[in-house]
């Protein structure tokens, strides 16, 4: 049995002239999304966020194939990746890290997904690490008026295997007109489809550009996704559900209150190296 929440409609949210994003907070869908926290649908055309911390969760972002332009990463483990249109930047904060992400210089817009991803509560202690999955690593599939991009399925993150301790999906799928295709979901896992582009019937609902619609999987099932008269273009980004509390203070979200507090004095103490 498939269960799945209310069609959620965002609001656009700016931030100065250079950024605007969409946004997908789990709250707007009743928590069934679990393991994602929130999702972030932006563009951004010039640096907007000072260098920040993160901790408890996965911070992603996935650029789409077609954004102009892409991003420089630099985080406090003196990481520096160039994350390219078609790829994806893993951030796995786990136990604190700060990052800034800018894009390259005077070569236009980004746009792409920017994903929170929550961690087991046993594995929010372990060390932070970084893993970029360029465009070249990407998967390709294709079948009858469907073609998908998969950039994460299971627990391997480009060359990493066993990055991450509980399994994800992201995966990007583009359908023809007049077209039915199945998305097979584990039992246990929890999800978010959004509608990039065009709509398309999920279930007994219809979804038009940047809807989204939330799900949890009791037992495996396919969702069907068809289209009618206009070609689709969705976002899936799912995984086994944790189902731990989430205690939150801005960009830290832990799953105790004590492990809360441990790491806002960690990240106080982190920078970004020069």
């Amino acid at each position: 049995m498939i269960r799945f929440s209310s069609i959620y409609t965002p609001t656009q949210m700016r931030h100065g002239r250079v950024f605007s994003a969409r946004q997908y907070p789990r709250q707007a869908f009743d928590n069934l999304i679990d393991p994602v926290l929130n999702v972030d649908w932006f563009e951004m055309s010039g640096p907007t966020f000072p260098p920040h911390p993160h901790a408890g969760f996965s911070a992603v972002t996935y650029l789409f194939a077609d954004s102009p332009n892409g991003f420089i990463n630099h985080d406090s483990m003196g990481e520096v990746q160039d994350i390219r249109p078609g790829g994806l930047h893993w951030s796995r904060a786990s136990r604190g890290m700060m990052h800034e992400e800018v894009p390259v210089r005077d070569a236009g817009p980004v746009r792409g997904l920017q994903i929170f991803i929550n961690l087991p509560a046993a594995s929010q202690a372990d060390p932070a690490a970084a893993f970029p999955v360029p465009a070249a690593m990407v998967r390709s599939h294709s079948g009858n008026g469907w073609e998908s991009r998969v950039a994460v399925d299971g627990t391997t993150l480009g060359e990493a295997m066993q990055a991450l301790p509980s399994p994800v999906r992201i995966e990007e799928i583009s359908l023809d007109t007049a077209v039915t295709h199945d998305i097979e979901v584990p039992t246990g896992w929890g999800g978010i489809l959004i509608m990039l582009a065009g709509s398309a019937s999920i279930g007994e609902e219809t979804l038009v550009t940047a809807q989204a619609i939330g799900f949890a999987v009791d037992a495996d099932e396919d969702i069907t996704i068809a289209t009618g008269s206009s070609p689709a273009r969705i976002a899936i980004v799912a995984g086994a559900q944790l189902k731990q509390p989430v205690f939150a203070y801005g960009p830290l979200m832990l799953a105790s209150a004590t492990s809360l507090d441990e790491a806002r004095r960690r990240v106080a103490a982190l920078s970004v190296p020069a």
